[in-house]
């Protein structure tokens, strides 16, 4: 057993012990610390068949068919003390490749809110803060169904097991915050980028759950596996990552992120490679007035693995995606657009392997709330992308995909 599983085994048992114990000598309800997110929905794609049936696609339902399913997440956050808390979640959906398990795992260190600077920390399994689509409970997308094509990846292939401080504080009188981690358990990032592409969906890694690829060309089948596993450790290498972000007024605030997961591309466990993968990326959020928000992110980054063949990487990709977001509300609902691009560059035996890709993605959601705790959802997704190893499996290049959903989200 590699220490991410073990470290997130053993905070979760802490967190359990400690959050009973803790209940019970306050007299406090377990449910009070309890929250989620349950979505039913049903969708129609048009297009090319959906990634999870074995391909490229870019959405997880097309083909001219309809399909239903059922997601969620549910976490559980004891306070241990009045400093340190802890969050257990898990996560599951069914519905085409059905999968579930323990979505997060770790221990929270609050602030503590006399200092001007004001240290806070996270140990354990959990998402790096990239995304300005989830919101802090459940990661879950705050105005769509299908987060953007950047924190789909995110989801299911950069979660981290480690340990992250936060410092808060001002710097020439506006609000910052620093962010700087190590970790280990994300060797594999990079692979679903490489030999899928980029895609949009609400599925997530969970620990020790895995992603099917679409078909290998012959110079990896052997050699790489036909799943990959997420959340995997391979080499023994811990990775980094930091970020800044400044409150430049009442209603902008900036951030930047950089993430190196230090992988040695040499190394390979049971058909899991380890990838060398690193990206920065910048972000904005503007909030004019109570009713709207805009937010915009760019990434760029790199991957590859495997030792030189002849001057070059058996896979080695740079890659780069920007969306931009608005959300209104419209009174009764709201009502969010966004608007994405994305590539890949395939920087190694093009000819026999080409892994490029090019493409963008419209999206648009109109959320109705039922009551307090229920909303209706419907939403379009559009997305026109050029892949050239689509040739492999006897498709064109060139592929359009349109899904519609509509659900039902109950919060609790």
């Amino acid at each position: 057993m590699s220490w991410p599983v073990r470290l997130c085994a053993l905070a979760s048992c802490f967190a359990f012990t400690l959050g009973v114990a803790n209940s019970s000598a306050q007299e406090s309800s377990f449910g009070d610390s309890i929250s989620g997110v349950i979505v039913a929905s049903a969708a129609h794609g048009t297009g090319e068949p959906g990634w999870i049936h074995d391909g490229f696609g870019k959405l997880d339902v097309g083909g001219e068919t309809t399909q239903s399913s059922l997601e969620g997440v549910v976490a559980w956050r004891p306070q241990l003390t009045d400093r340190l808390g802890a969050v257990v979640s898990v996560s599951g959906h069914l519905g085409g490749q059905s999968q579930g398990g323990l979505d997060e795992a770790y221990l929270t260190l609050r602030a503590d809110p006399g200092q001007a600077w004001r240290l806070s920390g996270r140990l354990g399994l959990f998402f790096p803060p990239i995304s300005l689509e989830h919101d802090g409970s459940d990661w879950s997308p705050r105005y769509t169904l299908t987060p953007s094509a950047i924190n789909s990846w995110v989801a299911e292939e950069v979660k981290t097991v480690g340990i992250e401080i936060t410092a808060r504080g001002s710097v020439f009188g506006r609000p910052t915050g620093i962010t700087l981690a190590t970790f280990q358990g994300n060797d594999t990032s990079g692979t679903l980028l490489a030999f899928r592409g980029w895609a949009l969906h609400s599925r997530r890694a969970v620990l020790g759950g895995t992603f099917q690829l679409a078909p290998l060309s012959p110079m990896f089948q052997g050699g790489q596996g036909e799943n990959t596993c997420s959340i995997d450790e391979v080499d023994g290498r811990a990775g980094v990552y930091g970020r800044l972000e400044v409150a430049l007024s009442d209603a902008v605030t900036v951030h930047a992120f950089g993430y190196d997961n230090r992988g040695d591309r040499a190394s390979i466990i049971a058909g899991q490679y380890a990838w060398r993968t690193r990206f920065g990326q910048i972000g904005a959020r503007w909030v004019p007035d109570t009713k709207t928000e805009v937010v915009a992110l760019l990434m760029s980054g790199n991957s590859g693995m495997g030792g030189r063949m002849g001057g070059q990487y058996p896979a080695d990709i740079g890659f780069s995606a920007v969306f931009g977001m608005i959300s209104r509300d419209a009174g009764p609902g709201t009502l969010a657009m966004r608007l994405e691009q994305f590539s890949i560059d395939d920087r190694s035996f093009k000819a026999t392997d080409n892994n490029a890709e090019h493409g963008w993605s419209t999206t648009a959601s109109w959320s109705q709330p039922i009551s307090t705790r229920l909303q209706f959802v419907a939403e379009g997704v559009f997305v026109q992308s050029d892949r050239p190893s689509r040739s492999r499996i006897g498709l064109s290049r060139g592929q359009t995909s349109l899904a519609t959903r509509v659900a039902m989200t109950a919060q609790f």
